[in-house]
């Protein structure tokens, strides 16, 4: 029963993942501050219009119009909070606070349920405005909740003089149009994010193999890297080559040469974690960043792909193709220095080569070891 609740909420029209649910407050967190930052003093700054209507009723609105200044515990939560469902219930929370406290102002003030009551339009242009970095859902429900609300306080006997009639015939046609204008920006929000994610991934994605290219694997390997040295723990660097990967183009045409590429690419999909990060940065040459990975644990990891690798076959137009194979350098900090890793790496694989291919082999500060295959 739960599991199907998910998917149609999945389905549904507010559904926004937890990634957009973060974009979105960090891409609004300073415009939504800065309107409850305003609002605070706007609120305050109103007695103005207080003393205008009524200079004798304003006297006792004082200290409800420095009430306001609780927006300001609102901009202090959304510059330092990043769950965006406890800012939006905050924040609705406030705003209602806000909303009965301008409600009892107006009784102080002589006609002041009459002249005021298009100040409830403030109310309906908050989450519009204010609101986006948080879900769709709850501003929808923070619009209808604010439109109710004046309502109930008035039933409730803190607003005499409320005319529900008038009231309803302004706020509610506002509070739809404000709904309106939170969906539609929502889902052009979200079209924008899928848009943007799909030409980030493209931008970092080998289209070939489909495994990040070489300049996401750089910015990722000098940022693990940099981590390492800080945090003091080992990570090792694979570099994986394509034994006589010319030679199969050459036979066989440069489609059979993608297939290997491929087929080699959903191998370190299938054995590597999900903490590993894995590339193609050259033609047939790729790289595998194995973070808290000390050089005897990689080792094992490495023979793994080698041997996995070699006993897959692939066949074209019906005929079976030679197996293929890589050879492997490896290089671990804190063996090797962390300026010196992928040099090192690049070195313990020349030596596979030069001891045979097909083979891994590990690239030590003393001396350079390697595992037959």
């Amino acid at each position: 029963m739960m599991q199907k609740i998910k998917e149609y909420w999945k389905r549904s029209a507010f559904y926004e993942p937890a990634a957009l649910l973060q974009k979105k407050l960090e891409d609004h967190r300073n415009f939504s501050a800065s309107v409850f930052l305003f609002g605070a003093f706007l609120g305050v700054v109103l007695w103005v219009w207080d003393y205008i209507t009524d200079p004798s009723g304003a006297m006792d609105t004082i200290g409800y119009r420095l009430l306001f200044l609780i927006l300001l515990f609102v901009y202090w939560l959304i510059r330092r909070m990043n769950n965006p469902y406890l800012l939006a219930t905050a924040a609705l929370i406030v705003i209602l606070i806000t909303l009965a406290d301008y409600m009892v102002i107006l009784t102080y003030l002589k006609l002041g349920m009459l002249y005021g009551i298009a100040g409830f339009m403030f109310y309906m242009l908050l989450p519009p405005i204010a609101l986006q970095a948080f879900p769709l859902l709850v501003n929808v429900m923070s619009i209808v909740t604010m439109a109710i609300f004046p309502h109930i306080i008035a039933l409730l006997g803190f607003a005499d003089g409320f005319e529900h009639e008038n009231y309803a015939v302004l706020i509610w046609p506002a509070a739809i149009v404000a709904i309106m204008i939170q969906y539609f920006y929502a889902k052009e929000y979200h079209t924008r994010y899928e848009l943007e994610k799909a030409l980030q991934k493209l931008s970092y994605t080998d289209m070939l193999s489909g495994l990040y290219n070489r300049r996401y694997f750089m910015q990722i390997y000098e940022k693990e890297l940099e981590r390492a040295k800080r945090i003091k723990y080992s990570v090792t660097l694979l570099i994986v080559d394509i034994d006589r990967f010319k030679a199969v183009n050459d036979h066989y045409g440069h489609p059979t040469g993608d297939k290997v590429i491929q087929k080699i690419a959903e191998i370190f999909r299938q054995e590597l974690r999900m903490s590993d990060t894995a590339a193609r940065i050259g033609g047939e040459e790729f790289g595998i960043l194995l973070p808290e990975t000390p050089l005897e644990s990689a080792l094992a990891i490495a023979d793994r792909l080698q041997m996995k690798v070699a006993s897959n076959t692939l066949s074209t137009d019906g005929n079976p193709l030679p197996s293929f194979t890589v050879s492997i350098g490896a290089a671990s900090f804190p063996d090797t220095d962390t300026t010196l890793l992928y040099t090192s790496a690049d070195q313990a694989l020349y030596r596979a080569k030069e001891e045979g291919r097909n083979r891994v082999v590990a690239f030590c500060n003393m001396d350079v070891g390697e595992n037959m295959m």
